[in-house]
């Protein structure tokens, strides 16, 4: 009966009905099972419904519940999956130390199981984990790019020096839709950097592979990132380019900028 609960819990979340799901996973944990293994999964998929429901702090407790089980049962590559969950929820909720202790954590022991996907997902969630440190701290948006403290910059490092790595594995693999991901976030922090020209080489990249999948959505923030990295480098011919094909319904502040930066250049050169 447990196992038959857990499974409609299953069907329910990967239809999109999480709410639904954990109604379906409550009820497997009080029919209750001596198989450790069938309700660490549980705990994992409820970790991950409530996590996608917002319920961070329901979620945090199902993905500490598994990591313990998982230890109970020596599974080492069950604890890695827990750790990264549980560093994932961690890192919402703003609990940044401890969000890399769990990322390390993972990253740790699929590196000495050898686990080669493992890794490439405890380093990009690593780079995550920092990449949003160094934008809480740095209060994004109210100073401009590159011009931060520098514990914002140090945060900001770290995630470029894991998104690399993991770009870097990726590569090795094949996996194109990862290295897609990867070069976002790398474009986007370069760009928080200041440095504008290596975010436009990475958003570049972005580009391509989003084009190669035909990920609309993805083409139009890789467009729009390289438009806002252009204007910072005055490049406003190039930035132009690329904002006709970000609908004006999502324009950000900087492309407001950028009209108005590009309105001064062409009575300058008139």
């Amino acid at each position: 009966m447990c196992l038959e609960l857990a499974l409609e819990g299953e069907r329910l979340c990967k239809a999109g009905d999480c709410r639904a799901g954990v109604a379906f996973f409550q009820a497997a944990i009080q029919a209750g099972t001596d198989d450790l293994r069938t309700l660490s999964a549980i705990y994992s998929q409820l970790g991950n419904a409530y996590f996608y429901l917002g319920d961070y702090i329901m979620a945090m407790q199902y993905h500490k519940h598994d990591l313990t089980l998982a230890r109970t049962m020596n599974d080492k590559l069950g604890e890695a999956k827990a750790s990264g969950n549980l560093g994932n929820t961690l890192k919402v909720m703003g609990k940044f130390a401890e969000a890399i202790q769990c990322c390390k954590r993972h990253l740790e022991i699929s590196r000495a199981l050898g686990d080669k996907l493992s890794e490439g997902r405890a380093l990009y969630n690593l780079g995550n984990v920092y990449h949003a440190q160094g934008k809480q701290l740095g209060r994004v948006g109210q100073n401009d790019p590159g011009h931060f403290p520098q514990e914002v910059r140090e945060c900001l490092l770290q995630a470029v020096s894991y998104y690399e790595e993991n770009l870097e594995l990726m590569r090795s693999l094949g996996d194109r839709q990862a290295m897609g991901r990867a070069c976002g976030n790398l474009g986007n922090t370069c760009y928080l950097l200041g440095d504008f020209a290596r975010a436009i080489r990475y958003h570049t990249e972005r580009l391509q592979i989003a084009r190669e999948f035909g990920d609309k959505a993805a083409e139009r923030r890789a467009n729009s990132n390289l438009g806002n990295s252009h204007i910072f480098l005055g490049q406003f011919e190039n930035a132009a380019e690329h904002y006709k094909y970000v609908p004006p319904k999502i324009a950000n502040v900087t492309q407001i900028e950028f009209l108005d930066r590009l309105h001064d250049y062409l009575v300058e050169t008139k």
